[in-house]
């Protein structure tokens, strides 16, 4: 079979939607299916047969920062662009990831005027809450369900732009308008609660389809962390991310425990303000390659995810579990499907220090208890996200839509 596979980043990271576009890759070509993957032209651009037929990202040459917004609603070169590719390498099948505001809804409308039989994987609640996170004013939101697109400009969902805001109710309305989502053959739903949430929204319950993001386990759950103790924080610098809260929580562990945060966002700038600041017990380490990620990861005490908004199917909890480390996370959005609280991890509730930190506390003063998490939660991970399971029902899904 020969599968296109569409997404705005084809590179290695640093976001959970471009680590499963590269791995269901990877799976399908171990399977024996060719693929071709399709994303927006960047330096990292990973090797792909149509490099050279990739577009610029959309808005990337406006000059306002309206122009900028505006332009990401549509592309008219992403559009052009991927039919050509669909005409030159005739895929039987097309799997679409995070597609928003860089190549833009624009692709679906490609696909189906090609007839090409299309499955999109849902990273976010974008079909259904032009803000992308049923999440506003720091808090999970459902004002926007089901079609009140002109809530995201009272709150100014987009990280407070106008113009973003704008745009992104004016892209809403009409894909509500114009059916876009009708051009969708199946959608996947890496878990229970963003399936019930984009339903609720309005997509249609019968081509909504749960599967759970897939990771690759170590052979064995690491044996011990490192000393002096650490806890890691991979993901996002951002406020949704709760990593305000993660800052407070630091303040409150015990002498000698340091935080490592991976990553960067739009808070990057704030959190090393704070950090040195207050002299808190925080490293910030910036981005990292997957294979830096994985090593501080068996290194750590915990892992921890202080997430506000619903999380979908965070690959941070699942790529600590393939390593044999305890998560500690909010009890929001579908991270209960993951973490059995008290068996493989811990979890407290969304902005509250003081339990963030007492259940990382708890882990670092039980070694025996936090190591009998970690295999829990590796071996959980071994049974739930097996890549070869994940691939055969993904290959299900695309023979159903052929047919």
């Amino acid at each position: 079979m020969r599968v296109l596979l569409v997404g705005n980043h084809w590179t290695d990271g640093p976001g959970g939607a471009e680590t499963v576009l590269v791995l269901t890759a990877d799976l399908l070509r171990r399977a024996g299916h060719e693929v071709v993957p399709f994303a927006v032209a960047e330096e990292r651009t990973l090797p792909t047969p149509v490099r050279d037929r990739l577009p610029a990202a959309a808005g990337s040459r406006a000059r306002t920062r309206f122009g900028e917004a505006w332009a990401g609603t549509w592309s008219p070169r992403a559009y052009r662009a991927l039919a050509a590719v669909v005409d030159e390498v005739r895929p039987d099948v097309a799997h679409v990831h995070h597609v928003f505001e860089r190549l833009t809804t624009s692709v679906l409308d490609a696909l189906r005027r090609r007839g090409v039989p299309t499955v999109m994987t849902l990273h976010d609640y974008k079909p259904v809450c032009p803000g992308y996170r049923l999440f506003a004013e720091g808090a999970p939101c459902t004002g926007c369900l089901p079609g009140r697109h002109l809530e995201v400009l009272r709150h100014r969902c987009l990280e407070g732009s106008r113009w973003r805001s704008v745009a992104a109710a004016a892209d809403s309305w009409a894909a509500r308008a114009r059916g876009l989502y009708d051009r969708v053959d199946a959608f996947v739903a890496p878990s229970a609660f963003l399936r019930d949430r984009v339903v609720d929204g309005g997509l249609p319950a019968a081509r909504v389809h749960v599967l759970t993001n897939p990771v690759v386990a170590a052979d064995e759950p690491r044996r011990a962390p490192a000393e002096p103790p650490y806890v890691l924080y991979a993901g996002r610098l951002v406020a949704e991310k709760g990593v305000g809260t993660l800052l407070d929580a630091a303040a409150r562990l015990p002498a000698g425990v340091r935080v490592r945060l991976l990553g960067s966002g739009r808070l990057e700038g704030q959190v090393r303000a704070r950090v040195a600041a207050e002299a808190l017990p925080v490293d910030v380490l910036g981005a990292q390659p997957p294979d830096v990620v994985r090593r501080e990861l068996r290194g750590a005490a915990a892992a921890v995810l202080p997430a506000l908004w619903w999380e979908n199917c965070p690959m941070a909890v699942l790529e600590a579990g393939a390593q044999g480390v305890p998560v500690v996370a909010s009890a929001v959005g579908g991270i209960p499907e993951l973490v059995e609280d008290g068996v493989t991890g811990r979890l407290v509730p969304p902005g509250d220090a003081p339990a963030l930190a007492a259940a990382v506390t708890g882990l670092l003063d039980r070694p025996d208890v936090a190591a009998a998490a970690g295999r829990a939660a590796w071996a959980r991970v071994r049974e739930r996200h097996d890549p070869a399971d994940h691939v055969r029902a993904l290959l299900d899904r695309y023979a159903a839509v052929r047919g």
